[in-house]
């Protein structure tokens, strides 16, 4: 998510929204560019077609540039891990993440943005690790962040490596959401779109 997402999604549109509206604003952008050419501009009827081709996919093409959209960005392919896992009560959403992953450091600066949407998200970042050492780069760039709350159990993760590895299936950072001690629904990190968000952000509301 870039700056101007999380502000769209800060002024009440959905993430999905605030994903699509600068793009959408982009083309009504090259439109009116088109527009104001054929007006003022006299040339050559092939040359003319041309030029407003290029102009009008400009703006489209500067913000694509900007902020590329991957094919996971609107993507909500949940699954169901067929494994009894042990969660709270309470609404949570629970993410894994290796303490050395730049996927799962890149992950943190999104979900302290849907926190800041939405206060009500009860997040947890279980950072797996074998000893406290490994945790320390990770546990100090979530210090800025103030509204995610860490979790490490070293012993127990270790204990029950083989089942977390069924649970994320070996892949980080992987995004758990429970309720009443069952997993609700789980996505990976490139299946973890928008849409996605928008189902979480309305879980805890």
């Amino acid at each position: 998510m870039n700056n101007l997402e999380i502000f769209l999604s800060h002024i009440g549109f959905s993430w999905t929204w605030s994903k699509l509206i600068p793009f959408i604003f982009s083309i009504i952008i090259g439109i009116l560019l088109v527009v104001y050419f054929f007006k003022k501009i006299q040339l050559i009827n092939s040359i003319k077609i041309f030029i407003s081709i290029v102009i009008l996919v400009f703006p489209f093409a500067l913000y694509f540039a900007y902020a590329p959209i991957y094919s996971g960005d609107f993507s909500n392919d949940f699954y169901r891990p067929q494994l009894k896992n042990e969660f709270s009560s309470a609404k949570k959403l629970s993410v894994y993440v290796l303490p050395t992953c730049p996927y799962c450091i890149q992950a943190t600066s999104t979900l302290v943005a849907m926190m800041q949407k939405n206060e009500h998200i009860n997040l947890q970042i279980n950072v797996l690790c074998s000893n406290a050492k490994e945790a320390d780069k990770y546990l100090n760039l979530m210090k800025g962040f103030g509204l995610v709350k860490v979790r490490i159990d070293h012993s127990s993760y270790l204990v029950r490596h083989k089942d977390l590895l069924k649970l994320t299936e070996g892949q980080f950072p992987t995004y758990i959401l429970s309720e009443n001690k069952m997993v609700v629904k789980a996505w990976h990190n490139d299946t973890f779109g928008v849409d996605a968000m928008d189902e979480i952000n309305q879980f805890f509301k």
